[in-house]
């Protein structure tokens, strides 16, 4: 019955974050618990470059919780993977900054998102870009294929997110780089929020930031920090923060 129980709880929690974030790309117009759009970006310290020749499209369904790409450039040739990329607006910075030579591959679990990446990567002329449709948890991506590994907000979302590293771990080449922004509590205790209700404002699946940093080197990752707060709020107890981590040569 328990096991029952936290497959019911897990599905729910999936359930609501497909809502959610089904809105988001259908209806960004709309209100939402936390900041998003172009302006929220440019407050996150997004290059005016990248603000300014994307198209309202690709922002608009962008809910950033920090900038990635502070944590280091992206090489012309580099194969980029993001996790949770939703509308593509990291995406289609990572393909421009890779180049013709390289590549950008999208993964998120929402149908609505990955429809409108798919057309803001094609209304942007990107020709580099490869879109899946999957859980992070089971990346379906081949072992060492990948040079860095993006996400922005997304990893707070996944129940099982020891999986998450792991499959991030599998997917990079040795020597690969991990540059993500996530929600993180600021409360002592690393025990999820108990309310489901708020899986999908990126409550109830956050962790202490310490508890990241263990899960991560538990993946095996080496030189593993917590780079930066980013002033991002969803709640009075969690606050956006960056982290950066590499997969040893």
């Amino acid at each position: 019955m328990a096991e029952s129980n936290t497959c019911a709880n897990h599905e729910a929690q999936r359930a609501q974050i497909q809502t959610v974030y089904t809105t988001l790309a259908l209806q960004p117009e709309q209100a939402f618990a936390w900041g998003k759009g172009r302006a929220n970006a440019r407050a996150l310290g997004y290059a005016a470059p990248w603000l300014d020749a994307l198209p309202e499209s690709v922002w608009e369904s962008a809910a950033a919780v920090g900038n990635p790409f502070a944590l280091g450039l992206l090489r012309p040739g580099e194969v980029v993977v993001d996790i949770g990329c939703g509308a593509g607006a990291d995406l289609c910075i990572a393909a421009q900054m890779t180049g013709p030579n390289g590549q950008a591959i999208g993964v998120d679990f929402t149908p609505a998102m990955i429809a409108k990446s798919r057309d803001n990567v094609k209304r942007v002329g990107l020709g580099n870009v490869i879109l899946h449709q999957s859980d992070i948890e089971a990346l379906p991506l081949p072992d060492a294929c990948a040079d860095v590994v993006l996400s922005n907000g997304s990893i707070n979302l996944a129940a099982d997110k020891t999986r998450v590293f792991q499959e991030i771990f599998r997917v990079l080449r040795p020597g690969g780089r991990l540059q993500f922004a996530d929600m993180v509590r600021r409360a002592k205790s690393d025990a999820a929020t108990p309310s489901c209700d708020s899986w999908a404002d990126c409550v109830a699946g956050t962790l202490a930031p310490e508890r990241y940093l263990e899960l991560l080197r538990m993946a095996g990752f080496e030189a593993v920090e917590l780079v930066a707060w980013t002033g991002y709020h969803t709640a009075a107890t969690t606050e956006g923060a960056t982290f950066r981590a590499l997969k040893p040569a």
